[in-house]
């Protein structure tokens, strides 16, 4: 399978309260999808398409930094997983120590660099 040109608006993340979505591809699970409260956690499982253009990891991040900003604007805290570890936190609960000199953002909070790394090579 093969993906082009596709856009989600982000901000359909302020709208979601509570509940879980599970994707699969072929009976395997591929992404998790949990709204609880104000956590958002997206639980990348297996990536079983090809991407067409993607942007490189600084781009990714520094196009994150508004979506970030609006998620704790409405103190929403979006956590990405790689296969139930966490490796990367936007919005409210972001910590960013020192990933602040990467992404210029005080609402992104890395927390496995190799791990958001190798997410960054299948997005």
């Amino acid at each position: 399978m093969r993906m082009k040109d596709f856009d989600m608006p982000a901000n359909f993340l302020s709208f979601l309260h509570s509940g879980r979505l599970k994707i699969t591809c072929n009976d395997a699970p591929s992404i998790n999808f949990v709204a609880e409260g104000s956590s958002r956690i997206i639980d990348i499982i297996d990536i079983p398409i090809e991407i067409e253009k993607r942007p490189g990891l600084i781009k990714q991040l520094s196009e994150a930094k508004d979506l970030a900003k609006n998620l704790k604007q409405e103190n929403i805290t979006l956590e990405i997983r790689l296969q139930g570890e966490t490796v990367l936190k936007l919005g409210e609960k972001a910590n960013p120590k020192l990933a602040k000199i990467v992404t210029l953002s005080n609402d992104i909070e890395i927390t496995d660099l190799r791990k958001l790394k190798k997410l960054s090579d299948v997005l």
